[in-house]
């Protein structure tokens, strides 16, 4: 049975990571509303382990972007005519925004996972953002491209990435939603959450890989494989759907289903 749970984790982590309705909320509550009984699929080193599907399905979407950016990046640092060109000053971005979410990750992440797993606290969240993400989808100019990103946009963005460690923010819902607030364009804010996504998450993949290796029984690594397996596929699929959407549509469906759901996760569970 561990087998189908992890399977289904694995799909909902594809879908969730790139949907700004919070992956790590869903995780946290997958367990709890299905009475799911397993110590790794309830741990932190399992949540690296689907992170890992999806930063694959992020390398294998934008790989030609990626491959762009690192060459000028890395020819820049020789060159300061290569420093001027907007893939260099990208890569840089990059850089910045990573920044803030890897100190608070390194420092607070165990305090936060524990705090913040409550499905209460989860709903709360999930509808408060949501309704910040719609807030910012209403007002924001949506004029800005990615080409005229600054360092005072990527910093912002970075400090938003930093809060999305809290259960029921969303990684992509808060930085898509930082972007939008400055101005840029719902697509150009989505690839660039995306893009920015990928260094955090490796480096986390990196920082509990060997912890997860040294835990998890050959079985337990099953589990995780097939987690990682589902994970990548659907992220690929949710990915260009994504970028699809945004580009004819608002975020209105996400805000109405994270209000909706955090509302029924409130009822539910509190104490009344």
């Amino acid at each position: 049975m561990d087998y189908f749970h992890s399977l289904i984790m694995g799909i909902i982590q594809g879908i969730t990571e790139f949907l700004p309705v919070s992956s790590s909320a869903h995780l946290a509550l997958y367990p709890k509303i299905f009475n799911v009984h397993s110590a790794l699929l309830d741990s932190v080193s399992y949540d690296v382990a689907l992170h890992a599907g999806t930063l694959v399905a992020l390398v294998v979407f934008f790989w030609k972007r990626i491959m762009v950016l690192l060459g000028a990046f890395f020819k820049g640092l020789g060159s300061a005519e290569a420093r001027k060109t907007r893939d260099f000053r990208m890569g840089l971005f990059i850089i910045i925004a990573t920044i803030p979410g890897a100190i608070v990750g390194f420092k607070w992440n165990k305090y936060i996972e524990e705090t913040f797993r409550d499905p209460v606290k989860i709903g709360i969240l999930l509808a408060v953002f949501g309704l910040v993400l719609w807030l910012a989808d209403a007002i924001g100019k949506k004029t800005r491209v990615t080409g005229e990103m600054n360092f005072f946009d990527s910093a912002i963005i970075g400090i938003a990435q930093a809060l999305a460690l809290i259960p029921g923010v969303s990684r992509s819902g808060i930085t898509i939603t930082a972007g939008m607030f400055l101005g840029f364009k719902r697509e150009d804010a989505a690839e660039f959450s995306f893009i920015m996504s990928i260094p955090i998450v490796a480096g986390a993949f990196l920082l509990e890989f060997k912890h997860l290796i040294k835990t998890a029984s050959a079985d337990g690594l099953g589990l995780s494989f097939i987690g990682f397996a589902a994970a990548a596929i659907t992220g690929i699929i949710t990915i260009k759907f994504m970028l699809d959407f945004v580009r004819k549509n608002s975020y209105v469906p996400f805000v109405i289903y994270r209000v909706v759901f955090g509302i029924v996760l409130v009822a539910s569970f509190v104490k009344w």
